[in-house]
């Protein structure tokens, strides 16, 4: 079973979302014991997850460019995805930069729990887009909204160069729409934040209503 290109990014951002939330609880316990030890865990810690969050953002810019979005409240909860784990993973830098020549403040602390509470409510729309939508998913019908186009495998040849011109791709795409909704040219879907009304099954065809044979007719003959 070979692995897609577009996969790559559900595999690898359980590690930030892991990692950033526990270097926050190191910090809290520094701060609130002095311990310098913990102090130390947490920086390395923030260290680990900043960089485990870059290459999972990466990861998924350009997986954004390899799935289908043709259905607008999927690709504008992709795009309010992709623009709040960039946030979260900005904020992730500047607080490891601090951290490396600075111990953990309360300030800080509080300021990255508050970007840890973005990153799961990313993850939650990250799990609607999968589960709802069905964004990603490889066997969804080729006349779907929502699904794949099955770029290179992971492995192979090609998917180093896919990897960083789609992710390249990923970061034009999201700029190019937060600037149509700055602009107001193109207003974002209702259902985008994930708090509207749920997926809706395309309408079935009616059926056909086959006339009941026992029933009497209207134009027969009465006797």
């Amino acid at each position: 079973m070979k692995m897609l290109l577009h996969e790559l990014h559900p595999s690898v951002v359980h590690a930030p979302l892991a990692l950033l939330p526990t270097a926050t609880v190191a910090d809290f316990i520094a701060v609130a014991s002095g311990d310098r030890a913990w102090a130390k865990v947490g920086r390395r810690l923030w260290v680990a997850g900043t960089l485990s969050a870059l290459f999972s953002g990466m990861a998924g810019l350009a997986s954004s460019q390899e799935v289908r979005l043709e259905d607008p409240r999927a690709r504008d909860m992709v795009f309010l995805h992709g623009m709040g784990n960039a946030v979260v993973t900005m904020g992730a830098v500047g607080v490891t930069l601090w951290r490396l020549s600075r111990p953990p403040s309360l300030t800080q602390s509080v300021i990255a729990l508050l970007a840890n509470s973005v990153a799961l409510y990313t993850a939650t729309l990250g799990g609607k887009m999968v589960y709802e939508l069905g964004v990603g998913i490889n066997p969804m019908p080729a006349e779907a909204a929502s699904g794949t186009l099955k770029g290179p495998p992971l492995l192979s040849r090609e998917a180093p160069g896919a990897l960083v011109r789609d992710a390249l791709a990923g970061v034009r795409w999201l700029f190019g729409r937060a600037r149509s909704l700055w602009t107001g040219s193109r207003p974002l879907h209702s259902g985008a934040k994930g708090f509207g009304r749920g997926y809706e099954s395309p309408p079935m065809p009616e059926e056909v209503l086959v006339p009941d044979s026992t029933a009497p007719r209207s134009d027969a003959p009465r006797m």
